[in-house]
């Protein structure tokens, strides 16, 4: 009985996605430079040259639980000094960046809640 695997083939785009990342991260050990906050990022081909992605174009974003029993204050920027431009319920369901800046995380263009204040829920994956 002979059994055969499905191979599963990758579109030319991702394709040359990750030869650029594979490229990049060879480059940087070779010369002994650090590309560890680029090399997350996909690589962007253009013609010959190959650009690399922000280091946080593709920040993972996850679901969080608000745990402020007054609420959260949504600010425009990650600090309190920023104004506050809206809030969230205790125990309401918040998608946000898994990253932090300040103690803040990003749930929006313009729009910080403080990480202090959310748990993660681990139910629900990171996207």
């Amino acid at each position: 009985m002979t059994v055969t695997a499905a191979r599963r083939t990758m579109s030319p785009r991702r394709s040359a996605a990750r030869t650029a990342a594979v490229a990049a991260l060879s480059a940087a050990a070779l010369l002994g430079g650090s590309l560890t906050a680029q090399a997350a990022a996909p690589a962007r081909t253009t013609g010959a040259a190959v650009e690399l992605a922000p280091a946080g174009a593709l920040a993972t974003r996850c679901y969080y639980r608000v745990n402020a029993s007054g609420g959260l204050l949504i600010r425009s920027g990650p600090g309190t000094n920023y104004r506050v431009v809206g809030s969230y319920d205790n125990g309401a369901t918040v998608l946000a960046s898994a990253s932090t800046t300040n103690g803040f995380r990003n749930v929006g263009t313009n729009r910080w809640v403080s990480a202090e204040y959310l748990v993660r829920i681990t139910s629900y994956p990171c996207e």
